[in-house]
């Protein structure tokens, strides 16, 4: 027993580390700093420290005591565990600014469950086949323990469900709804686990548990993208010339390519009187915010053209494509973009969608 409880910890190890590593040398694909150090942190706290804490406690080779102080920090690492994954849930779906009653609240039921876990009569420890069951004495703190693992659970459901039909593409949207199962599956086999303190119920758990981290860590992997906040789109994606001319336009939501005959007048006679004001100008216009729009510029002066992208709004991932395309297509074109004169051949720009694919790929929606 002792083997197999070292080979399944073990293995979650191995997962949280292989999942830890790769966030961060890969950290430039999530979007922005907060994803990388939530979900390291998820890989540490569940994967790691509440994993091997919680399944070690169980375990009657080691001493009562220590038991018993496993079990403590187990459910610690549980609260901020699953306190985090509601966190990033939320974030995948859609970053909103913080609010300060929910926070608070939050703290406040998170305050009282570790405050009234370490009161030494809270559990009563209990040999059932070799196995260690922790009997609850403080029925409030199971009543906390019971509500927050509830609201979790509720949380994750209604913003899935509330916010499903804006998710970007198809995909993203069963890979997020088998991750949201997967884990509120979870949360409430540890609810009926701590209730019922039955070892098919635990050892379900962690079949569970090692079954949807593998998935995830494999979701992680091949596809990052998931944690750029799925309910922002990029509309459209635009290139002109200072002179005035399209170089190129992509549409992000039908995913073609589009020329001036197809932009609306008034958005085109705007666009041109932009880029003759600003252009050449110290003090540029870089992001114009509209009630669900946000136009973002980007110059280059010596070169003579702009981009302009709209978008639901900006972002760090944004940002930061935007310079990296910026900077490619500068060195693929800037020999072409100095000899600009006369009639222009737009069709020189062609490699611009290949860009759009490299830098913009989370944004880019799936068509069938």
């Amino acid at each position: 027993m002792m083997i197999n409880s070292i080979l399944l910890i073990f293995t979650s190890v191995i997962i949280s580390t292989i999942g830890t590593i790769y966030v961060y040398r890969n950290r430039e694909n999530f979007g922005n700093s907060l994803n990388v150090v939530l979900n390291i942190l998820i890989y540490l706290f569940l994967g790691i420290f509440f994993f091997s804490t919680y399944y070690l406690s169980t375990h009657s080779f080691i001493s009562e005591e220590t038991s018993l102080i496993l079990w403590h920090v187990s459910i610690v690492f549980w609260i901020f565990s699953i306190s985090m994954l509601n966190i990033i849930h939320r974030l995948i779906i859609k970053l909103e600014e913080k609010r300060i009653f929910t926070t608070i609240f939050y703290s406040v039921i998170i305050g009282i469950i570790l405050g009234l876990s370490f009161l030494s009569d809270s559990f009563e420890v209990r040999i059932v086949s070799k196995n260690y069951t922790f009997i609850f004495h403080n029925s409030l703190l199971l009543i906390l323990l019971l509500t927050y693992n509830s609201i979790v659970f509720s949380l994750m459901w209604y913003n899935l469900l509330r916010y499903f039909s804006r998710i970007r593409d198809r995909k993203s949207r069963v890979i997020l709804s088998i991750l949201t199962f997967q884990f509120s599956f979870l949360i409430f086999l540890y609810s009926i686990y701590i209730i019922t303190q039955n070892i098919i119920i635990r050892d379900l758990f962690i079949g569970i548990y090692l079954t949807g981290a593998i998935f995830a860590t494999y979701t992680i992997i091949k596809k990052p993208s998931l944690f750029i906040e799925l309910t922002n789109r990029i509309h459209d994606f635009i290139i002109f010339h200072k002179s005035g001319i399209l170089l190129y336009s992509y549409n992000f939501e039908t995913g073609e390519e589009t020329d001036e005959s197809l932009l609306k007048g008034s958005i085109l006679i705007g666009i041109n009187h932009i880029l003759s004001n600003f252009i050449d100008k110290k003090d540029q216009l870089h992001l114009i915010k509209m009630k669900n729009r946000d136009i973002i510029f980007e110059y280059d002066n010596l070169l003579g053209f702009a981009l302009l992208l709209t978008t639901n709004h900006k972002n760090s991932f944004i940002d930061k494509a935007v310079s990296k395309f910026m900077n490619k297509f500068i060195s693929l074109n800037q020999e072409t973009l100095m000899n600009l004169t006369g009639l222009i051949d737009v069709s020189e720009f062609g490699n611009t969608r290949e860009l759009i694919s490299e830098f913009f790929d989370p944004f880019i929606q799936d068509q069938k």
